[in-house]
């Protein structure tokens, strides 16, 4: 059995290219990589089975458990979050959205939005084109209030477009100025950036990017024929939302990841995109629980775990993906380590257990930004009223954990003496 310290997981091993090219639609602060979300759907759920994820963030687990022949829910309070993950719960062909960008490009036409483009903040015109915000401004009036899946597909395709960097040669996939494509710079920032790097606003056309994005898309994207079920609403109150309330105490697993300890401002660092979708980041900003300190973060998550207790079936399995806080090069908050704590000490599950996993390239610090970031490992956590590793031992579709190996990593991340007084009722059968 590998040490504690070099055991790679199974999942670790799979490259993202492995997976649906879905998943590379938009990029997203903090997000999980699909490997994960396949291994532990595969691992803890069979075909048919309802998979909850109540922080869908882009829809990593949503578009898994769909590929997977899973029943997902997915739900979000972030607005961003709620685009990207119905972008991903249509059944679309390629040539119907190809379609439909020739359908919109054809009706487009520049003089009646040009106005529009020129009446946006100068935030918005130091990154943008005059020609491209245009057209950026049409898509949003045509797209946003359709109930359309294409149009839905093509929103997350905007948002996964609208700012990134430049080829070597100059050219671009994105709409914007040369800039990051996985976080929004500040304003300011953005301003400084434009004058120090001379940075010129070329001409980039949305229909073209949308294209080529869809090509790219779709180079590796296989039918789901499963649609999820995707809604807007506060994990808090996650039991009042009244399209829910027929799936009380029938999910077989919950797989998701809780915002950051005060590191990831959501709207803030999505400003663009929220332009795009005509949000407010400020009022955004006021709905998340992304920026609480401890004590705020363990209560917030105290209420999150007594919603989601109640669509857990009994024998069903929470997997939570948690990574610690580095404040510092010498200061770190244990973060998944205070969540285990906090469930054990107010014995939400009889048995909880954690496994370390290295994460590589998770951005999480912003430029510019000194709150934090989230470490290079995080933890899942696994919790349960019965013992999953045992009940699903003999699974074939994916390489089982070894049970030995999850005791002794619970061992060391929790310590001995509190180790020593976990209930792991489900040892002995």
């Amino acid at each position: 059995m590998n040490s504690l310290v070099d055991f790679q997981t199974p999942w670790s091993k799979l490259s993202a290219r492995e997976f649906d090219s879905w998943h590379s639609m938009c990029s997203y602060l903090g997000s999980f990589p699909p490997a994960l979300a396949s291994y532990f759907i595969n691992y803890f759920s069979a075909p048919g089975d309802l998979i909850l994820d109540p922080f869908s963030g882009r829809g990593t687990t949503l578009l898994e458990a769909r590929i997977l022949n899973r029943v997902p829910i997915a739900t979000d309070l972030n607005p961003i979050a709620i685009a990207l993950t119905e972008a991903k719960n249509v059944n679309i062909s390629q040539e119907q959205v190809l379609s439909r960008i020739d359908e919109l490009e054809r009706k487009y036409d520049y003089a009646l939005y040009q106005p529009e483009a020129m009446a946006q903040d100068d935030e918005i015109h130091l990154i943008f084109n005059p020609r491209t915000l245009a057209q950026l401004c049409y898509l949003r009036r045509r797209l946003l209030k359709s109930e359309n899946d294409i149009d839905k597909y093509l929103i997350g395709c905007c948002l996964g477009i609208l700012h990134g960097s430049e080829r070597v040669d100059g050219t671009s996939g994105y709409a914007s100025i040369d800039m990051p494509n996985t976080f929004s710079m500040s304003p300011h920032y953005v301003r400084r950036f434009v004058q120090t790097k001379q940075l010129s606003r070329t001409f980039r056309d949305v229909f073209v990017s949308l294209r080529e994005k869809t090509q790219r898309l779709y180079k590796k994207h296989n039918e789901t024929r499963q649609k999820g079920i995707v809604l807007k609403g506060d994990v808090k109150l996650l039991s009042e939302i009244p399209e829910l309330k027929s799936y009380y105490g029938k999910a077989n697993l919950v797989l998701t990841s809780p915002p950051y300890l005060g590191i990831v401002n959501y709207a803030k660092q999505n400003w663009i995109r929220l332009w795009f979708l005509n949000q407010n980041p400020k009022d955004i900003s006021n709905d998340l629980d992304d920026d609480l300190n401890l004590e705020e973060w363990l209560n917030f998550s105290k209420t999150f775990i007594e919603q989601v207790q109640l669509f857990l079936k009994d024998d069903g399995v929470a997997v939570f993906v948690i990574g610690d806080v580095a404040k510092s090069k010498t200061s770190i908050i244990p973060l998944a380590r205070e969540f285990a704590m906090m469930i054990y000490e107010n014995r939400f599950f009889n048995n909880v257990w954690c496994i370390n996993d290295t994460i590589i390239d998770k951005t999480t610090r912003i430029w510019g930004e000194t709150k934090g970031s989230a470490t290079a490992t995080d933890r899942i956590i696994v919790l349960s009223n019965i013992n999953p590793f045992k009940k699903f031992e003999n699974n074939i579709y994916v390489e089982p954990l070894n049970y030995e190996f999850v005791k002794e990593s619970t061992r060391f991340f929790v310590g001995e003496q509190i180790f020593q007084n976990m209930l792991f009722k489900s040892q002995n059968g």
